[in-house]
């Protein structure tokens, strides 16, 4: 297979080349100006369309087992390509039982059978109430099936509950021995806790029911700074191996870059401000909550300069009537984002001049693929790798419908939003997932999706 007279994103290249691309096994073979055709190889034409590779979102909740009424793995990963995503990572919490041992890790792979239409790597979890389990001998175990370990400092899940101070410094130390990052929830339960009683208690004092800003005010930025701080005294010595999670305030990024740390912020820090729950109400709602205004610009500005390594999309969502139970305390914190991770970050990040090329490629491709073992095959448009490839067509468009993001999920607060560039089509190894020409108006969008669940394959550290 030979795609021709494609506008390539090269690592290293400040702009887009054009360029032929071979394809075999899988595998892009050969990258050149032209590339002659052997005879019978099939020729894709790919002039005007611009070539990306593959996004990685390296942060999903895709709720497979015990929580399939929410999302699950077929239909996250048919998002997923629909917005040209070929990796994703899931996380260990929202799966019952939650991935903290070798023998749960077995029965969630039983569990997602053959589901994915993309690729896909996991998490292991550390929950607080198994810990003394986790440093002994779980840890040791998962470490060659997972690409990393998830914890909390404050978590509203009983079968995964946070970890405390003491706790945490030691995973970190065994975390780095096993040479795998910790992934932490960064808010401080010394802040939210009493800010959230506080916040109820203003509101029954004014006898008035709960507005967002109380949800706002009950998860400070406070809460993230305070737990950042914490856990960068906590993981010294072993900063490199310590990533925050959905981070959403300048000052928290800053201080994770100064030390070697890493770090990712999501789609919904850029795009809104606690402003904007007057409009979006539950459609918006996450934990961590948006921040305020003036703090989405810089943090821009932070992943533009590396100091915010990749953007993932935290994709969690529900279905209404979790969304909508008429209350902001109890209404599912959690949306659908990982078919809106890869269109947003081109559209009002690439071409609105806030991202050169080379920072769009880092954040949502080669960044993550540096930082959980992939970069061998995936991340980048290079010979050798995987032929992951987003083609885009730059003069179209793409207007944000939830009925269309082919997840469970539908209420997303880009409802309506139009986003510059339109993809139309979404390669894993070399085959065609997403054929956006396909799926055109049709009632289903899923007509697009080229390929069966399971398609996609489950990849460990240092895949190649």
């Amino acid at each position: 297979m030979i795609l021709k007279n494609g506008l390539c994103a090269l690592p290293g290249a400040k702009t887009l080349v054009r360029r032929d691309i071979r394809i075999t096994a899988e595998r892009i073979v050969e990258i050149a100006e032209t590339i002659s055709p052997h005879d019978g190889e099939e020729l894709f034409d790919a002039s005007g369309l611009e070539l990306f590779p593959g996004a990685i979102d390296p942060h999903v909740h895709f709720d497979e087992p015990g929580f399939t009424h929410r999302e699950d793995f077929h239909h996250g990963s048919m998002a997923a390509a629909r917005g040209g995503v070929t990796t994703v990572i899931d996380m260990p919490c929202t799966s019952l039982p939650p991935v903290t041992t070798q023998a749960n890790l077995g029965q969630k792979l039983v569990a997602m059978g053959a589901h994915s239409v993309v690729d896909y790597a996991l998490y292991g979890g550390i929950s607080g109430h198994t810990i003394e389990s986790s440093l002994e001998s779980d840890m040791e175990a998962l470490a060659p099936d997972v690409v990393g370990f998830k914890c909390y400092f404050i978590s509203g899940m009983d079968t995964f509950t946070a970890v405390d101070h003491y706790g945490f410094g030691r995973v970190v130390a065994k975390a780095a021995g096993l040479g795998r990052p910790v992934l932490l929830h960064a808010e401080d339960p010394g802040v939210v806790l009493p800010s959230t009683d506080a916040a109820k208690a203003r509101a029954m004092a004014e006898h008035r029911r709960p507005r967002w800003q109380d949800y706002v005010d009950s998860r400070p930025e406070t809460a993230e700074t305070v737990a950042v701080a914490s856990a960068l005294a906590l993981a010294h010595g072993h900063e490199t191996s310590l990533h925050i999670v959905h981070v959403g305030t300048a000052e928290a990024a800053e201080a994770i870059a100064a030390t070697g740390a890493s770090c990712e912020t999501c789609p919904h820090y850029l795009a809104f401000c606690s402003d904007d729950f007057a409009d979006h109400g539950s459609s918006l709602k996450t934990a961590p909550p948006v921040k305020s205004r003036g703090q989405a610009e810089r943090l821009w500005r932070l992943l533009a300069s590396g100091a915010i390594s990749y953007v993932t999309s935290d994709h969690a969502p529900a279905p209404e009537s979790e969304k909508h139970t008429g209350s902001i305390w109890t209404d599912y914190g959690g949306i659908p984002g990982t078919g809106t991770l890869f269109p947003y970050l081109y559209s009002e990040g690439y071409r609105a001049g806030r991202l050169s090329l080379s920072e769009l490629l880092r954040a949502t491709s080669a960044g993550a693929a540096a930082r959980f073992g992939l970069s061998a095959r995936k991340g980048a448009l290079a010979v050798g790798m995987d032929a992951d490839i987003i083609m885009v067509d730059p003069k179209g468009s793409y207007d944000v419908k939830g009925s269309r993001l082919l997840s469970k999920g539908t209420l997303t607060p880009f409802e309506g939003m139009r986003l510059d560039g339109s993809i139309v089509a979404t390669w894993l190894r070399g085959r065609v997932i997403w054929d956006g020409k396909r799926a055109g108006a049709a009632a289903d969008a899923a007509v697009g999706i080229t390929v069966d669940a399971g398609y996609g394959k489950f990849l460990r550290w240092g895949y190649r």
